[in-house]
């Protein structure tokens, strides 16, 4: 390609060239010159050979045949006839500045075939040189790179294709690497949230997610990316100027053609507008409940309120009767006993405000025992005698001779019975009362019904279709003349449902009515399970701990050793390969715990500590240092030793008593309560049983009083100023002294979590009206055996007195 005339394929000087130049080396190769022709002949490529200065002195045969020119057509500077017009001047220049700089030659440009079509063509040359240094001539091809070249424009429209979607696209277009780490660069999603790249790479994303959102999110993730499965979730997004946005989140793996994930493409859509629509429904609908959710929390707050004067009055009641017989004066004792009496009713009836209160709020609970059904019977025979003759009935049972074993709610049963009954007696006089009992086979399961039948006054089909509302009654004028907050029928019926079954009445006005409770003689399975979740009526508090155990560690061996194990212990595992990774893991999943190595790059275990201790959402995680062997601590876990509900059941209380009082010491107990008054009847109470008596009002008065003198046991009110009970039980289970037995005195109406709290430490915890005295005898013996301590002897006549009177 220069000025000089080329020759052409068979010319002298073709010949001289493959001859004479390759020759030179045939005596000591073997090689002759018709081996480098063929050679030549046979490359894929054009080749072709010049001169040091560039001038073409030969061509092969592939030349001619793409070209279809011939030799004397390719004489002189015949070659530019085949290059594209466009190009033929930038290659001229840059194939002459290689042959004077004496550089390899290399360049793309476009030759005309022999059908006419131009295709494209890497032409790469080196020179040969002599003993010298000097270039003696250039061999080159011209090798089709047509095809790739159009892959690569494909390839290329496709990028700008995409990018241009990206652009035009309201999402946030983001992709990762195999692994599932956010890789620079991520123009999109830098330029939505504001993150840098060193912020956004690798787990660093998780950071621009809302808080509450970044275990679910970031946990979804590990998931996919593990299972090898599409990531669809929802979280908040921090917009660059701050702004939370909710988004709808999809991402997909991409696959090599041998199934391996090559990377990872998603997308970010806001829904922020949907999502306020949305929350505006929902404000409606709670804006539609709060009267309700208002009414529900009014009767509880006030139902504590009302029973602690009522535990004062009946309290008092019973202290005055035992001190009226010890001087004599049992005549007074009737007077005494009616106060109590209606104390107890008030009770009763703040306990029916209460079982509504559950009934609506979503907490009402079946508790299955196994009974014998005319055990139950009886028991309830004998507890609504006074009622029944109140009003000069006559109570009778019709029941069949073998009524079996129910495993029910054998308190609810007891609690619907007695309100039918009562309900009866209050609108029935100088009648007849029948209880009926009869077992059945219904769908392949047993059932009992029970039907309460009077002669009383009867209903009007109107009055029965609105007898079990709430706070309702047949009309008015029933209400002024007999009567009653009308709960107990809206009660009975939500206990047979919650056992799964119900009630039914059949009613005319002047003859009576029958009631008749249907329930299924064991308690279902998919019944118990559904009580104990929670109603969506009250959510159930704080969120559940995430489980999940995070394992930091640099050492890829460390992490599948370990992560093995803790998988196979029933642990969830996620793994981080430094601090840094790990902090930012430990930020978005809140983990149960922490496995941090000490030695680790970026971001070494201690300096990952010092962060998660100073860190008000990370510092309550539990950290264990894989690389030392730490002391296990000493601390003793919060709970009570026995639970009581005011007001106090004083017979229970003073065999309970008697468990700790010492032999050949002083027995001392330790009064918590705010409450002077109810601090005085126990003082008053426990005197005369040969207690000394300390006293507190507050749970911070009484570590002080722990202080100046240990007790055998402490008395502890749950609802104080300043200290209530559950933080002086926290208190005192860390102190190593702390080991003292406490017996928990409240009128508070304590929640499931508190309640766990203190079943979960305690011997026994015994709710008033859950047990019979005979059952609370059975588990007294059964506590004492399971310490493999001996009875008491003042503990064992009150069991015995207890197993008497149930």
């Amino acid at each position: 390609m220069s000025e000089r005339q080329g020759g052409g394929q068979g010319g002298g000087r073709a010949d001289e060239s493959i001859g004479g130049t390759a020759g030179s080396g045939t005596g000591q190769s073997g090689i002759g010159e018709a081996d480098y022709r063929n050679l030549a002949e046979t490359l894929p490529q054009l080749a072709w050979m010049a001169e040091a200065d560039g001038a073409i002195i030969w061509y092969n045969r592939r030349w001619y045949d793409y070209t279809g020119t011939t030799a004397a057509e390719m004489q002189g500077w015949g070659w530019r006839s085949v290059h594209h017009p466009d190009h033929i001047a930038r290659v001229t220049d840059r194939y002459r500045a290689a042959i004077e700089a004496g550089e390899s030659w290399e360049d793309t440009f476009p030759l005309r075939g022999a059908d006419g079509e131009y295709r494209w063509f890497l032409s790469q040359a080196m020179p040969l040189r002599g003993p010298d240094g000097q270039v003696q001539r250039w061999y080159g091809t011209n090798t089709d790179i047509s095809r790739r070249r159009a892959t690569e424009q494909r390839l290329r429209h496709s990028e700008e294709r995409f990018r241009a979607l990206v652009d035009a696209s309201a999402a946030v277009v983001w992709n990762t690497n195999a692994s599932g780490e956010l890789m620079p660069p991520q123009p999109r999603w830098s330029a939505y949230t504001g993150q840098s790249e060193s912020a956004y790479q690798g787990w660093g994303w998780v950071d621009a997610v809302h808080p509450d959102d970044r275990a679910h999110a970031a946990d979804t993730w590990a998931r996919s990316v593990e299972q090898r499965k599409p990531y669809e979730v929802e979280y908040r997004l921090r917009r660059h100027d701050g702004q939370w946005r909710h988004m709808e989140v999809r991402g997909v793996p991409v696959f090599d053609e041998e199934g391996t994930i090559r990377e990872w493409v998603g997308t970010n859509v806001d829904i922020t507008d949907r999502k306020e629509a949305e929350a505006e429904i929902e404000r409606a609908r709670q804006s539609a409940e709060a009267a309700n959710r208002a009414k529900s929390q009014f009767i509880a707050n006030m139902s504590h309120e009302l029973r602690t004067p009522l535990s004062a009055v009946i309290g008092y009641s019973e202290m005055l009767a035992e001190e009226l017989e010890d001087v004599g004066q049992s005549e007074l004792l009737p007077d005494l006993r009616k106060i109590e009496a209606n104390a107890r009713h008030l009770l009763s009836l703040i306990n029916d405000v209460l079982d509504i209160s559950k009934i609506e709020a979503g907490r009402m609970t079946a508790s299955a025992e196994t009974f014998a059904v005319e055990g139950l019977i009886s028991d309830v025979a004998d507890a609504i005698g006074a009622l029944v003759e109140k009003k000069r009935n006559r109570f009778a049972l019709d029941l069949e001779p073998d009524l079996g074993t129910m495993h029910q709610d054998q308190t609810k049963i007891r609690q619907c019975l007695v309100n039918l009954i009562g309900n009866a007696a209050k609108f029935t006089e100088e009648g007849a009362i029948t209880l009926t009992v009869r077992r059945h086979r219904e769908a392949e399961a047993d059932w009992l019904s029970f039907a309460v039948s009077d002669t009383g006054i009867g209903m009007s089909a109107e009055q029965v279709g609105r007898l079990f509302e709430r706070f309702s009654q047949a009309d008015e004028s029933t209400t002024r003349q007999f009567g009653g907050t009308g709960l107990g029928l809206s009660i009975t019926r939500a206990f047979c449902r919650t056992m799964g079954g119900d009630v039914a009445v059949e009613s005319e006005p002047g003859t009576g009515s029958t009631f008749t409770v249907r329930l299924p003689a064991t308690l279902a399975p998919e019944d118990a399970a559904a009580l104990e979740e929670p109603s969506e009526a009250e959510p159930a508090g704080a969120p559940e701990e995430h489980d999940v155990v995070l394992l930091v560690d640099d050492d890829p061996a460390a992490r599948e050793l370990l992560g093995r194990f803790l998988e196979r212990e029933g642990f969830h595992v996620r793994t981080a390969n430094d601090g840094r990774a790990g902090l930012t893991l430990a930020r978005a999943l809140k983990p149960r715990a922490i496995l941090l190595d000490v030695e680790m790059p970026r971001m070494d275990g201690w300096a990952v500590l010092h962060a998660v201790r100073s860190d008000p959402d990370l510092a309550a995680i539990p950290v264990i240092m894989t690389s030392v062997v730490a002391e296990q601590g000493l601390g003793q876990a919060l709970g009570a030793t026995d639970y009581f509900v005011k007001p106090i059941d004083w017979e229970r209380m003073k065999g309970l008593m008697e468990r700790y009082r010492p032999e050949g010491h002083e027995a001392r107990v330790l009064v918590v309560d705010d409450d002077t008054d109810a601090r005085d009847r126990l003082r008053r109470t426990l005197q005369r049983d040969g207690w000394a008596v300390d006293e507190a009002e507050n749970g911070r008065a009484a570590l002080g009083r722990i202080d100046a003198e240990r007790p055998n046991l402490i008395l502890l009110d749950l609802m104080m100023p300043e200290m209530d009970g559950f933080a002086f039980l926290r208190a005192l289970r860390s102190r190593p002294d702390g080991d003292i037995p406490v017996v928990v005195l409240t009128a508070k109406e304590i929640t499931d979590t508190e309640k766990a709290s203190l079943e979960a430490q305690a011997d026994r915890v015994i709710v008033k009206g859950s047990l019979s005295l005979g059952e609370i005898g059975r588990q007294l013996r059964a506590l004492y055996a399971r310490e493999n301590a001996p009875v008491p002897q003042g503990m064992q006549g009150l069991i015995d007195r207890l197993a008497e009177r149930d």
